[in-house]
């Protein structure tokens, strides 16, 4: 999300469309920008073209791949004043990226809903047009990285009270953060509240267990129809 100067509102900040040019040399750093309608190989984020923007911002190696959903690309609707279309996907989100130009501190419940977990917030480190506004990524140009967390969570990430990142390595230090955080959160969502030892399913094993359940399924059927034939074999002999 990019909060413009001065905005402390969650529907204006939902509701801009673009941010300073320091926040979109960002989003080009942290993802390949893909067209949604004809993107087969990336995992979209359930966007839906025809509601959620035509475009969003990507990553993927060769084992993980990453969605962010950017509230700037999604269109604002006339029939959705309230912004629940960019919302019901960003207030989902266990991780949010606050881009904080206000000149304010950013509260973490801005943007309240019931996944309340973790914001990764970048502020200039000093005001003016080169820290935040300028139109090279220049070598002086340094940006504060603070993170909000929900109450109860311990330290994930190497933060501390604050880094001081160059706009160079930005957007790899804050996707890596996004990585961290997003497993931690995963877990702490999932056990915060049991009183019992709960096992983790992560992404590659649940991916293991759909590939398994599809073998069997497979194996299933394919006996079944080896059974089914050889009753019909055994009644065409019969007759």
């Amino acid at each position: 999300m990019y909060v413009a100067p001065g905005q402390t509102n969650e529907i204006d900040i939902l509701r801009n469309t673009h941010g300073s040019d320091a926040y979109a040399r960002f989003l080009d750093g942290i993802g390949k920008l893909i067209e949604i309608r004809s993107e087969k190989d990336v995992y979209t984020g359930s966007l839906d073209p025809n509601e959620d923007g035509e475009y969003a911002y990507a990553w993927w190696d060769d084992i993980r791949q990453i969605l962010f959903h950017t509230a700037t690309l999604m269109p604002n609707h006339p029939h959705d004043p309230g912004l629940n279309y960019k919302k019901r996907h960003i207030g989902n989100d266990y991780v949010r990226i606050v881009w904080n130009d206000s000149g304010l501190p950013y509260a973490f419940d801005t943007l309240s809903t019931q996944f309340q977990f973790y914001n990764i917030v970048i502020e200039p480190h000093s005001w003016g047009t080169i820290s935040a506004f300028s139109n090279d990524a220049h070598e002086n140009e340094y940006f504060r990285v603070t993170v909000q967390t929900a109450s109860g969570m311990t330290e994930c990430t190497p933060v501390g009270h604050f880094k001081i990142v160059s706009a160079l390595n930005l957007p790899f230090y804050v996707r890596q953060l996004c990585v961290m955080a997003d497993c931690f959160t995963s877990i702490f969502s999932t056990t915060a509240h049991d009183t019992q030892r709960v096992e983790i399913i992560t992404n590659w094993n649940a991916r293991l267990d759909a590939m398994g359940r599809f073998k069997k399924q497979a194996a299933d059927v394919w006996a079944a129809r080896e059974k089914a034939q050889r009753e019909l074999n055994a009644e065409r002999k019969g007759d």
